[in-house]
């Protein structure tokens, strides 16, 4: 008999996350029925999303239950099964869940192909909330061309280096808005921004005009909230913003801030567009290929912050809102 450590919300969060708002619990698994595989959880996939869920039913992608684990993607490896799609030593992506073990219906899983990458690759550079996220921002909605300025938000998280990363492979010249020195210098100087700028330090429009004189040709925004409004008041002619996500606001959803100075849009003939990453599944094949080759090439790379131990799975959503980290935040059950 196997037994799972799980990790339950306990409660619904009132603003920012804290560790009393969940509880790690064990449970024993049940047996397997047919079509069905028990997976060890190796690792899982902290994104902003996840946040969300963790309010009532205004969670900006779906909600959870209280007393029931933590929603979160996942690679696994099938330990048993009864199933004929997938056999013992696979490793699948998924729904894992914040858990040790989980057992799911073989036909919701996904085998990945270790062959060239680890099977984690598919949670970062090759994973849907991640590397195909940011294409889908920055290639399809972006439309980022050779010689376009490029400001990014949230840049030193996980979709914020991969962002940066493709603007620099199509050409442009990019600059990543980060919070701190450290961060600032892990943008310049490992992920390849030609410049940063620190939103904590002073005034973030001035800065930004003085790093793009002749305005910001696509902004890639992570944040949402003031940040938002600096690049709105630097924005180029027919610029293209893109809303990826807000994570600014995901603390107080009933009371979200919108931009003020959305007005730069029609003034400066630019345009403005949010977007879900599975809107764009139909290209991901394509995506993963030509991340895939970007890697073997050299040109992608993203660096990965990883928490041990599931009890730590709490840890690392606080962190994750509090931007505790650098690229990929992953933790390991």
């Amino acid at each position: 008999m196997t037994t799972a450590k799980k990790v339950l919300l306990t409660k619904r969060p009132e603003g920012e996350p804290v560790e009393s708002d969940f509880e790690v619990v064990e449970a024993e698994m049940p047996e397997l029925n047919d079509g069905e595989v028990l997976l060890k959880v190796e690792h899982l996939s902290i994104d902003a999303f996840i946040r969300t869920t963790l309010d009532g039913p205004q969670g900006l992608h779906g909600t959870m239950d209280v007393d029931t684990p933590v929603m979160a993607l996942g690679i696994g490896r099938v330990l048993d099964s009864r199933s004929d799609e997938l056999n013992q030593g696979d490793a699948v992506f998924g729904p894992m869940g914040a858990q040790t073990h989980v057992i799911w219906p073989a036909n919701m899983l996904r085998k990945v192909d270790e062959s060239e990458v680890p099977a984690r690759t598919y949670l970062g550079a090759l994973g849907m909330t991640t590397g195909l996220t940011a294409y889908a921002g920055m290639i399809c909605c972006g439309e980022v061309k050779e010689g376009d300025t490029v400001v990014v938000s949230g840049a030193a998280g996980a979709v914020g280096t991969v962002a940066c990363q493709l603007a620099k492979i199509a050409g442009a010249r990019v600059i990543g808005i980060a919070g701190g020195d450290e961060k600032c210098k892990f943008l310049t100087d490992d992920i390849g921004c030609d410049a940063a700028a620190d939103y904590k330090a002073g005034d973030l429009n001035e800065k930004l005009k003085e790093l793009c004189p002749d305005g910001i040709n696509v902004f890639f925004d992570n944040v949402g909230g003031d940040v938002l409004d600096a690049a709105l008041d630097n924005i180029a002619k027919e610029a293209r913003v893109v809303i990826c996500g807000a994570i600014s606001q995901y603390n107080d959803m009933e009371n979200v801030t919108g931009p003020r100075l959305y007005l730069r849009i029609p003034e400066r003939n630019a345009r403005m567009i949010g977007f879900t990453v599975d809107h764009y599944a139909e290209l991901f094949p394509k995506m993963e290929a030509e991340i895939s080759g970007w890697i073997k090439e050299g040109k992608m790379q993203l660096p990965e912050h990883v928490m041990d131990g599931i009890e730590n799975f709490p840890g690392a959503i606080i962190a994750l809102m509090t931007g505790g980290h650098m690229g990929k935040l992953l933790v390991t059950p």
